[in-house]
């Protein structure tokens, strides 16, 4: 009769215990980034840089392999850009405005982080850090950039919606 109490009692601790467990909160699934995305205008802000017309990111994202294609347009000039981020952490080098730079991406939390050293386009050192942050939604996307060269740095908002 001893040995029975006893596992009564062990399992009255275990599905004492089990509740508690089933309810704890996984790690937050990591997001998809892929899609059209369009530029708002009155969302965002170039703090120091002169806002674009209009700027358009294709973003083909398959964790850990990011694609970016970008279209920017600024008084009647249009420039384009493909880069390719790699979401481990593992470096990449991409061309951007015709110079070369070194990236890193990774996560923390839900938000992509990306840093990137390049040199301006007058030889100074630039460190942009981009944070990528998808709504609840999955309709908008925010880049929250903060670039420093050897001049001084400034933050930077691009909120876009995803094109339907």
């Amino acid at each position: 009769m001893e040995v029975l109490d006893r596992r009564k009692f062990l399992l009255a601790g275990v599905v004492a215990v089990l509740p508690p467990l089933a309810f704890a909160q996984a790690p937050a699934a990591k997001p998809n980034f892929s899609g059209r995305w369009r530029m708002v205008r009155d969302r965002s802000e170039f703090h120091g840089f002169k806002m674009p017309d209009m700027v358009v990111r294709v973003v083909d994202h398959h964790d850990p392999i990011l694609n970016l294609h970008t279209v920017q347009t600024s008084g009647g000039n249009t420039t384009m850009a493909d880069v390719v981020y790699t979401t481990d952490g593992t470096p990449a080098t991409n061309t951007i405005s015709g110079r070369p730079a070194q990236s890193k991406a990774f996560w923390d939390g839900t938000d992509l982080v990306i840093r990137t050293t390049m040199k301006t386009s007058k030889g100074d050192n630039e460190v942009i850090e981009d944070r990528w942050q998808l709504s609840a939604d999955g309709e908008t996307l925010t880049t929250h950039s903060h670039v420093e060269t050897d001049r001084g740095g400034t933050d930077l908002k691009l909120v876009c919606v995803k094109d339907k």
